[in-house]
């Protein structure tokens, strides 16, 4: 009777809270201020939307700051979007310092950044939207609930320091690291294999790690200062996996495992303004200049390799499971860095004291029974939280499975026609490979996983549909938890995807604000034509003769997503080869079947106002007959062209560009009109 009592009053208590709590409303709202939040709160405020950013952590920019993977792990081609204009103020702000961020092993390409830069830099180009407060950050902010009416998402309630508050949007974007607002708000969605409401707890998904910075500090007194001078508990049990890749004295890169201590050290190289040397990552022989890094990987946990089972389902479903799975890999990490100092004798390395780190969440380790006095001035310097590689995944509209992003040859197999945002990085699974733990309703095992690197690099698109949910609105993805594949999953994971799909994502949200429409009822090439303008790729193909900035670009990337104008060759587009204007016109006829009434009203003919905003179109094209061959119905320009007149295939695209991006234009439903194209 007693404990009923009390309960009630708990209850009551947690009513009297709830109710109290204070209302505000944005147009959109995002929950998560990782690399794909951020990237999502700036595009849709420079569309004109008043955004909220709620980060629990202390830190913005997700895994590449507050999770220090701050070495980006591109390849080249997906440096495009809002991801290259990151990556371009960081590249000016180490060149004012006379400082290469060229400091990772991947290669002489590779951008390596401090995360506390990386952080600073996202900062700035937030308060950079126009006009200034257009994106409020709250950090330090926890999401506990959700609220719908009917099929709608309408508010998130948030609480920072015991006080709760009521935001209100239009749209909200799940932007956490590990998909946590996708229960909350009802949605459907994948975590391992299963898919909700059937959670399989005891599924694997890939390993996680606790990444810290460290730096030589060029004497072992100055490093004890926030050294690990013990070994952490469970210590003799991590020896076998550090000793399996990294040595005193074992094969440089490239090469077999194990790494030595200055190879891995330069794995995940960064840049040090304090450091005198010049650091090329091109250059082995620079490596042992590299003087700052984030130790990753040899301290992934649990680490048991791909046929041993790993890191289950619960760490995603159990905030308790997680917070000791935290306290795992933390310990492990500890550990490293203990091996670090004494079997391989770099007494000189310790935690980096620079970054800023608050240490407010992992030296309240000291509840479960982890730290002592010799572990925390080390965990002061580490990061909030660990690299999570694998979120809950939305049941979207669309879900992205490794038959669609396979590449051959440098190139993906499938065109995606509603691309929103490219990848290039192999499938790279960290844990379990095991065939239980594949997605078979999906289509995929074992053996669909890509052996070996190589042959699987090129780049790839992310579709629409993989944003939307199958069934709630008010709600998009916009993070490691868009609807795909585990397989999938390893490749969109990384810095590139992750921030061009969190563009893509803002964008959405903001064409379903200013048009009063559901984020489902956006039409796609509205939002590609919002991404092309701001220099975001979205089609599979660069041609040579094609780059970015010439007046073509943007009409080459619609005419190869739709197939409307393929490319001469696979490098070559031929932008000033001539075409005559009945050529043209068969181009503009199927355009007119791909995107139903945008262009004219079939079976009536048309004047040119079907084309309001395109001069230059109705100029060059004032006589061409267009005819949809299916009907044999058709619009007819009068004019005085010649059908054999003729133009060059660049003009020609260019005009349905903005044929395309005319103001006032009819809405149309992308998907079906490609119903009929493919």
């Amino acid at each position: 009777m007693r404990r009923a009592v009390c309960l009630s009053a708990v209850l009551g208590i947690l009513l009297a809270f709830q109710a109290s709590a204070t209302v505000r409303s944005f147009d959109v709202v995002v929950v998560g201020g990782g690399a794909g939040g951020c990237a999502a709160a700036i595009q849709a405020a420079r569309l004109g939307m008043r955004v909220l950013i709620l980060e629990e952590s202390d830190w913005i920019g997700g895994q590449m700051t507050g999770g220090a993977v701050s070495t980006m792990d591109d390849v080249g081609r997906t440096r495009t979007g809002i991801y290259r204009e990151f990556t371009e103020r960081v590249r000016a702000r180490y060149a004012a310092l006379g400082k290469s961020v060229s400091t990772c092993y991947w290669g002489p390409g590779t951008i390596a950044f401090e995360p506390a830069v990386g952080q600073e830099i996202l900062r700035e180009m937030i308060r950079n939207v126009p006009p200034p407060g257009s994106v409020t950050v709250e950090t330090e902010t926890r999401v506990t609930q959700a609220r719908r009416e009917g099929n709608r998402l309408v508010s998130v309630t948030a609480v920072r320091d015991f006080r709760p508050t009521e935001y209100r949007a239009a749209v909200f974007v799940d932007a956490t690291e590990c998909g946590d607002l996708l229960p909350l708000a009802g949605a459907r969605y994948r975590a391992g294999n299963s898919v909700s409401p059937d959670i399989d707890m005891d599924a694997n998904i890939q390993d996680i790690t606790y990444v810290a910075v460290i730096r030589k500090y060029g004497s072992s007194s100055v490093a004890e200062a926030t050294a690990a001078t013990a070994p952490p508990p469970g210590y003799g049990a991590m020896l076998p996996d550090f000793r399996k890749v990294v040595t005193r004295d074992g094969n440089r890169w490239p090469g077999r495992y194990p790494f030595d201590v200055v190879s891995h050290n330069a794995y995940r190289g960064l840049p040090d303004p304090a450091n005198p040397l010049s650091v090329d990552s091109g250059t082995p022989s620079t490596w042992p200049n590299v003087t700052k890094t984030g130790v990753n990987w040899a301290n992934d946990w649990p680490g048991r390799g791909g046929d041993v089972p790993g890191l289950t389902v619960r760490y995603l479903e159990d905030r308790l499971f997680r917070k000791h799975a935290d306290r795992g890999a933390l310990l492990k990490t500890l550990g490293f860095l203990h091996y670090l100092r004494s079997e391989l004798g770099q007494t000189d390395w310790s935690v980096d004291d620079s970054q800023g780190y608050s240490g407010r969440s992992t030296t309240a380790w000291d509840v479960w029974g982890v730290t002592k006095d010799a572990f925390a001035a080390a965990l002061r310097c580490f990061p909030p939280f660990p690299y999570v590689r694998e979120s809950r995944r939305l049941v979207g509209l669309e879900t992205l499975r490794n038959a669609g992003i396979v590449r051959s040859d440098g190139r993906a197999l499938r065109n995606w026609p509603e691309a929103m945002a490219l990848g290039e990085y192999p499938v790279d699974i960290h844990g379990s490979h095991l065939d239980r733990f594949m997605e078979h309703d999906l289509g995929e095992s074992a053996a669909s996983f890509p052996r070996g690197w190589e042959p699987s690099r090129g780049v790839f698109q992310i579709p629409f549909g993989v944003f939307v949910p199958e069934r709630i609105d008010g709600l998009l993805a916009a993070e490691k938890n868009i609807s795909v594949s585990r397989l999938v999953n390893g490749a969109i994971r990384l810095q590139p995807a992750v921030m061009l799909a969190g563009q893509a994502t803002g964008a959405i949200a903001a064409l379903a604000v200013r048009n009063g429409c559901e984020v489902r009822d956006v039409d796609p090439i509205d939002v590609q034509l919002i991404l092309l303008d701001a220099r975001s790729r979205l089609s599979m193909e660069a041609f040579a003769d094609v780059p970015e900035g010439t007046p073509e670009w943007e009409a080459v990337q619609i005419a190869t997503l739709y197939g409307l104008l393929p490319g001469m060759t696979r490098d070559l587009y031929a932008p000033s080869l001539p075409m005559t204007a009945r050529q043209a016109s068969e181009l503009l006829g199927r355009l007119s079947v791909a995107f139903p009434g945008r262009f004219c009203t079939p079976g009536r003919l048309a004047q040119p106002d079907p084309f309001p905003s395109a001069e230059v179109f109705r100029r060059a094209l004032e006589t061409i007959s267009i005819r949809d061959r299916s009907s044999g119905r058709g619009i007819l320009l009068p004019g005085g062209m010649a059908a054999e007149d003729t133009l060059t295939r660049g003009a020609a695209v260019t005009m349905v560009l903005d044929a395309l991006d005319a103001p006032g234009r009819s809405a149309a439903d992308v998907r079906v009109g490609l119903e009929s194209v493919w």
